[in-house]
């Protein structure tokens, strides 16, 4: 990540010969390195708190554009991340005597975007959506240890793990700064929702409360680095 935030901005800071009209026209492939920030929610669960995470994430993604005569410029975008976005946490910060903990993770993702935008001369600002299928990573457990006294682990101490590979919808917005006939960077915010995860986090000490729904949605500021053929 940090390579390619030095790239881009020396990039921007050497004022790169280019077209003053680029044309915005054809394929390109780049890579791309994210923060993002949001919550997990399990809401089959009325005593689950909302958790917060948070992570970084890296990428490639890769395209085509159409522009016309007016400069409207048309694209469709494919990228493919890793990373995670996640949160490792323990009830007993919301719940002092809860020796529960666990983890809510997105550890990597795929994405198809339709986008609108307008050149105007080097730049590229756009708006768009699109399909988000990302990689979920659940885990839970509980551990008398973790508290000085506590009700809980009456059965038994456990630690469960499950995945679910959920698909939801994101919109974007960004804007691309085009350098010379080959080279742009740009930065761009997505706000991506999964909709409901269904997973079993099984509990020796609630079975009954086996089956989870978690909702997870965050928000990702992406810095872009293209290449155009």
């Amino acid at each position: 990540m940090k390579a390619l935030i030095i790239t881009s901005a020396a990039l921007l800071l050497s004022g790169t010969a280019a077209a003053a009209t680029p044309d915005w026209d054809g394929f390109y492939l780049g890579a791309q390195a994210s923060h993002g920030e949001g919550h997990s929610n399990d809401r089959s669960n009325a005593n689950a708190s909302e958790k917060s995470i948070r992570g970084f994430t890296g990428g490639v993604q890769g395209g085509r554009r159409w522009q016309f005569d007016n400069n409207v410029v048309v694209g469709v975008e494919g990228a493919l991340s890793i990373g995670s976005i996640q949160r490792d946490w323990k009830e007993r910060e919301h719940h002092q005597y809860s020796p529960y903990y666990g983890k809510d993770a997105v550890t990597r993702s795929g994405t198809f975007d339709v986008t609108l935008g307008r050149a105007m001369g080097r730049w590229l600002p756009y708006v768009g959506a699109g399909v988000t299928v990302a990689r979920q990573e659940f885990s839970l457990g509980c551990d008398t240890s973790l508290v000085e006294a506590t009700n809980g682990c009456r059965v038994a101490e456990f630690e469960t793990q499950r995945s679910h590979t959920s698909t939801g919808s994101h919109a974007v917005a960004g804007v691309l700064y085009r350098f010379n006939d080959r080279l742009s960077a740009g930065a761009e915010y997505r706000h991506t929702h999964l909709g409901s995860s269904p997973v079993t986090l099984e509990d020796p000490n609630y079975p009954a409360a086996a089956r989870r729904s978690f909702h997870t949605d965050y928000s990702s500021v992406t810095l872009k680095l293209n290449y155009h053929f």
